[in-house]
């Protein structure tokens, strides 16, 4: 299966002593649980409301810190930075950033639940 954004489904099944279902079914909830996270951290920026950004985004970031150490933890902490800090404009630049780099791994993480039915 081929890594994208760095991240490696080897690697993570890895994590769990090869238990390929355990494995699907985190990625499988984090897939459920990420739009809703997403749309928490959008709803900040779009309300100002630099505490929901900061509250979001740590949700987020300690989410996705149980599947890669790659640069989408590093960006959803600095929005989390930038919430603490009252920075919203920073904020909304910082999200469009973090879109980015979540679609190489939303893309891996899709293929690996679909390549483990």
């Amino acid at each position: 299966m081929k890594a994208q954004a760095g991240w490696s489904a080897g690697t993570f099944v890895s994590r769990f002593d090869g238990d390929q279902p355990l494995a699907r079914e985190l990625v499988s909830l984090f897939l459920l649980e990420y739009p809703r996270m997403m749309a928490a951290v959008r709803d900040g920026v779009q309300d100002g409301s630099a505490d929901e950004v900061r509250r979001a985004a740590h949700t987020l970031k300690g989410s996705l810190s149980n599947f890669t150490d790659l640069a989408p933890v590093t960006t959803a902490f600095a929005l989390e930075q930038h919430g603490a800090a009252g920075r919203l404009t920073e904020a909304a630049a910082t999200l469009a950033q973090l879109e980015r780099e979540m679609e190489d791994l939303l893309t891996a993480m899709r293929q690996f639940t679909e390549a483990f039915p």
